[in-house]
């Protein structure tokens, strides 16, 4: 009886085990830190030159309280034309042409210390570090204070392992703004409904 209960953990945990496979998740997707400025939270690193994202609240006037969690991240844009975005490599490849979905919530400060303009929010893959491959994701301008959620679903057109968030003006201009990122879900194959 004793080998037969192990048997049966065994092929549990081996189907677990294969169900799981091929998931790809976020390492610190809810932006987890201790809040400071111009400081990248743990797991990410910096996805364009000069980025120094912010980990909020209680920094450059930004008290929004989190989605989930303790903190999140606050992108800006710059009057020079420059931006903020941050980059994680995913443990597991997205695959070519296979349905993922993500989930993420964004808001936007007016009192950033004068970074006040509402942005947008790019997402893109790519197969290298900060290689900018595939847009699957931009936001509308945000500019509610308000945690809002945006749902995702992209299929990579090659294997992808790396995943870029920055903040986007489009505005023709270059604006001194704001974006805020919170409690990122995913990316995860697409249910079957």
């Amino acid at each position: 009886m004793n080998n037969y209960i192990k048997l049966i953990y065994i092929s549990l945990f081996l189907l677990l085990k294969c169900g799981l496979y091929g998931q790809t998740y976020l390492s610190n997707p809810s932006l987890e830190d201790k809040p400071a400025d111009a400081t990248m939270p743990t797991g990410w690193f910096a996805g364009t030159t000069g980025t120094t994202p912010d980990i909020l609240p209680g920094y450059w006037g930004v008290y929004t309280e989190p989605e989930d969690g303790e903190s999140y991240v606050g992108l800006i844009t710059r009057k020079d034309g420059s931006y903020e975005s941050i980059s994680q490599r995913l443990e597991t490849k997205l695959k070519k042409e296979t349905c993922y979905s993500l989930s993420l919530y964004l808001a936007y400060s007016e009192n950033y210390s004068g970074y006040n303009t509402p942005l947008k929010l790019r997402i893109w893959i790519g197969s290298k570090k900060n290689k900018r491959e595939q847009l699957i994701f931009t936001s509308p301008t945000i500019s509610e204070e308000e945690w809002q959620e945006f749902k995702v679903k992209f299929n990579p057109e090659k294997n992808m392992k790396y995943f870029i968030i920055e903040a986007y003006n489009d505005s023709g201009q270059n604006v001194e703004g704001n974006i805020l990122i919170d409690k990122i879900s995913g990316p995860r194959f697409c249910n079957k409904a």
